[in-house]
């Protein structure tokens, strides 16, 4: 009778060590198809160092294309106006391509100027990412977390 047991406990395992391998990669194409197409920027958020927030509306676009099957890369646009509580407006426009990343939880956005150069290399952490809401979290040079909140 133990011997059954184990015989089993050892297919289960088995069995489940290959659906958790297929459904993680399947994660990352997942996001990938859910994450192409034009998104709305509604607001965002600002934490700074000591952990205290800030909320404002910005307007912009970011629109994503669709990857190839045969990669999870493929180009993007970007481009939004903040506007920060007590400072001055910033524009943001960007143009290159993206890759998902650790399992469809971050994406790697090479920014590329006109000519097809690489000028600046981000990583967004992906918090919400539904068929209708997307938000992204990415740190600044002064030490604060900046999340963009979009919609469809």
């Amino acid at each position: 009778m133990s011997r059954r047991i184990l015989i089993f406990m050892k297919a289960l395992f088995t069995f489940l060590i290959i659906l958790w391998v297929f459904v993680s990669c399947d994660k990352q194409k997942q996001s990938a198809r859910q994450l192409a197409g034009t998104w709305e920027l509604t607001s965002y958020k600002v934490k700074n160092a000591e952990g205290l927030s800030t909320y404002d509306t910005g307007s912009g676009i970011f629109h994503f294309d669709k990857c190839s099957k045969n990669t999870l890369q493929s180009t993007f646009t970007f481009s939004a106006t903040l506007v920060f509580p007590s400072a001055a407006q910033s524009s943001i426009s960007q143009q290159g391509t993206y890759e998902m990343i650790e399992k469809g939880d971050y994406i790697t956005v090479k920014q590329l100027d006109a000519s097809g150069v690489e000028i600046g290399v981000y990583t967004y952490r992906i918090l919400v990412l539904t068929k209708t809401d997307l938000e992204l979290e990415y740190p600044d040079n002064l030490g604060n977390y900046i999340t963009l909140i979009f919609s469809r």
